[in-house]
């Protein structure tokens, strides 16, 4: 039981270290473009947490990263490498906001609730055809999820540019060139602002900040993919696809259904992934929405080794080092590239720490085993 608690402490603490490792490559890029490390990085965390305003806007951005992580990771949990989150996102948004726009009439706690089903139905939608080909065809999924997401880029320009987008703004009194986005979403449909809840416990966040219940809803979904993956029957059959399909057909288990419901379960993750921004912020769908939200999910899904509350804790590093860069480029003078610098050598370490790591824990449980044996 030492032994294994010991193993338990070395998985926990390769992360540690890897960052640890990050931040001294990230000091010595700092250095080499004429700053001090030392003032950078104190400039990065007390602008981040010094105040609880920019502390809200890091979970504001982190929450996003939640949802994309977690859709990563069920699907790399089945053996499949889902690039194709930044696609499904871009649908879910966008069949969201025109569900926001164009019903009309229904109160909040239905149009709400179905806003954000629609985004989850059509992510899932999304992903259907790419793992239908994996599993049916052998398509791999990386090529077809990629080729979606292009589709998905393209498809949504036009719908936004042409179909949908909302002429009217031309028609208001000093407005110039209208935007290219969709109408406005019906106020029934948006997100409310965490301000009120949080100033009954002292905490008064001002307006600026678009803190939403999306964030503790996303920690709530950290914690049902939790329960899924490791206390349910479903968890258990996607764990032992992941590892070894074939072994897992030995034993009764159909490696393409469970890779079907894992894929599907990804992209209803993957659709809700932009509505902190849509329902909260924005309150409609431009061109100019944000994106890299998938690709980004990848990284946060590998830095918390596919573990939902790994995830949770990456999503937070990845707001604290997106607030922190705003900091040390207005104050400090560094630029922005150097804190995504800082962000890929930090992905990279993890990723190589986890790895060897690993390998070090199975190559010692294989000793044991075999002196037992003996």
């Amino acid at each position: 039981m030492r032994k294994r608690y010991r193993y338990v402490a070395l998985e926990l603490a390769s992360p540690l270290v890897a960052i640890a490792f990050a931040v001294l490559v990230g000091a010595v890029v700092i250095a080499a473009i004429g700053k001090d490390p030392v003032e950078v990085y104190r400039i990065m965390f007390t602008f981040a947490f010094r105040r609880l305003d920019s502390v809200g806007i890091m979970l504001f951005g982190a929450t996003p990263l939640i949802f994309s992580g977690l859709a990563v990771a069920i699907s790399f949990r089945a053996g499949l490498f889902n690039i194709g989150v930044e696609g499904q996102y871009l649908i879910g948004t966008f069949l969201a906001a025109l569900a926001g726009f164009a019903l009309k009439g229904l109160p909040s706690f239905v149009h709400l609730p179905l806003v954000i089903a629609v985004a989850a139905l059509g992510g899932a939608l999304w992903s259907l055809l790419p793992v239908y080909l994996k599993v049916r065809r052998g398509v791999h999924e990386v090529i077809s999820t990629i080729m979606l997401n292009y589709i998905a880029f393209s498809l949504i320009h036009y719908l936004i540019a042409d179909v949908f987008m909302d002429r009217q703004q031309g028609l208001m009194p000093g407005v110039g060139n209208p935007l290219i986005r969709t109408p406005k979403i019906a106020p029934s449909a948006l997100m409310p602002r965490m301000h009120g809840f949080l100033a009954l416990f002292g905490v008064d966040l001002p307006r600026h900040v678009y803190l939403n219940w999306f964030f503790p809803l996303g920690l709530l979904l950290a914690v049902a993919v939790h329960y899924l993956i490791w206390r349910t029957a479903f968890g258990y059959e996607l764990r032992a696809v992941g590892h070894n399909p074939a072994a897992a057909e030995a034993a009764g288990i159909d490696p393409a259904a469970v890779q079907i419901r894992a894929f599907l379960l990804s992209g209803l993750i993957a659709g809700v992934t932009g509505l902190s921004d849509l329902l909260s912020y924005f309150g409609y769908m431009d061109l100019d929405f944000p994106k890299g939200y998938g690709f980004t999910g990848i990284a946060v899904a590998l830095m918390g080794k596919n573990n939902p509350l790994g995830i949770v804790l990456a999503a937070l590093l990845f707001g604290f080092l997106n607030r922190g860069a705003e900091g040390v480029q207005t104050f400090a003078g560094v630029p922005m590239d150097t804190v995504v610098i800082l962000q890929g050598v930090m992905i990279l370490s993890i990723v190589v720490a986890s790895a060897v790591m690993g390998r070090y824990i199975r190559r010692q449980e294989r000793k044991e085993a075999l002196g037992a044996s003996w």
